[in-house]
């Protein structure tokens, strides 16, 4: 891998890891409604999170480019809608100790997604090189076709690198995520925890029926870098 591609996506890490960083709670009012709905909120929120997850631990690399391409950009937009839920419970809850844990629960979820939007950028330039080669190769002459392969090399072992970052992040925070769940659901009352549950049934239902992802084509003769 190129040393220097390699330097400038952990810039990229660590720039968005510095811009995490622990700041003054907002001194917000607290939504009433979004305090009343903070159960259905979080059954939302964690449908969303574990379709991400599903998502992500498919086998991605048995994959085309196109499809694994697809497959990021949806659980990015889950991870953005258990961002979003996420977020407004932290508002709401900004000087309770759980609001503490929200405010972290929130940080991971956002390296979390920011890795897979990085993953997705990398399959998306790969995606680019390959439409854009022959009109290059007008323009330039053949001598850029082995450059645009070389670079296509290191994008895609960068892109195997960071998905394989995503399926470690998730793996070492799933007992942590797990055992948090279970202590926020035995706070609810007997009416919340109904409410958190509806919303997560449903919301699961939901978000697994609009963002089914094609099987993969099994062809031998493929290339599926």
């Amino acid at each position: 891998m190129n040393p220097r591609f390699h330097s400038e996506v952990l810039a990229r890490v660590k720039k968005t890891i510095r811009q995490m960083a622990p700041s003054k709670p907002r001194r917000h009012s607290a939504d009433y409604l979004v305090l009343m709905n903070i159960p259905p909120l979080m059954g939302r929120r964690d449908a969303a999170y574990d379709r991400a997850e599903q998502l992500l631990s498919d086998n991605l690399f048995a994959h085309r480019d196109q499809e694994r391409k697809e497959i990021y950009l949806k659980a990015v937009s889950m991870l953005e809608i258990a961002i979003r839920d996420t977020d407004a419970i932290v508002t709401a809850l900004y000087h309770d100790d759980k609001g503490f844990k929200e405010t972290k629960f929130l940080r991971y979820l956002a390296v979390l997604k920011n890795t897979v939007q990085a993953a997705n950028d990398l399959v998306e330039h790969e995606l680019s090189l390959f439409k854009e080669e022959d009109m290059l190769s007008e323009f330039i002459g053949n001598d850029i076709t082995g450059q645009l392969r070389k670079t296509d090399e290191i994008f895609g072992e960068s892109e195997m690198s960071i998905a394989q970052c995503v399926s470690e992040l998730q793996s070492i925070s799933r007992s942590q995520i797990t055992r948090y769940r279970e202590y926020s659901k035995k706070s609810f009352s007997r009416h919340n925890l109904e409410r958190y549950n509806k919303a997560f049934n449903e919301f699961s239902k939901i978000y697994t029926e609009n963002t089914v992802v094609k099987p993969p084509e099994y062809d031998d003769s493929a290339d599926y870098g």
